[in-house]
């Protein structure tokens, strides 16, 4: 399997879904009481929905080298391997 092809289902199976809970919980504490650090965690959390919501759009266009989308992988296994070690 090409990275390419890797990348896609672990962004549309997994990354984006976490992603789209995180962001529904984030908001729903801000509606019940408004935080600093919330709202910065929710900014960013939106921003790496946008940020891999490109990502998929360049697979679909077929736009993405394999390079940039092994890159990708790497870093979304460091983000795992620190969230592990929480």
């Amino acid at each position: 399997m090409s990275n390419i092809k890797k990348l896609e289902e672990l962004l549309k199976n997994h990354v984006m879904v976490e992603l789209e809970a995180t962001i529904n919980e984030l908001t729903a504490l801000l509606k019940k009481k408004t935080n600093n650090e919330t709202k910065d965690e929710l900014k960013y959390m939106q921003d790496v929905k946008t940020y891999f919501n490109e990502a998929l759009k360049a697979i679909e266009n077929a736009t993405m080298s394999d390079e940039l989308a092994l890159d990708i992988l790497d870093r979304l296994d460091e983000m795992e391997l620190d969230n592990e070690e929480v």
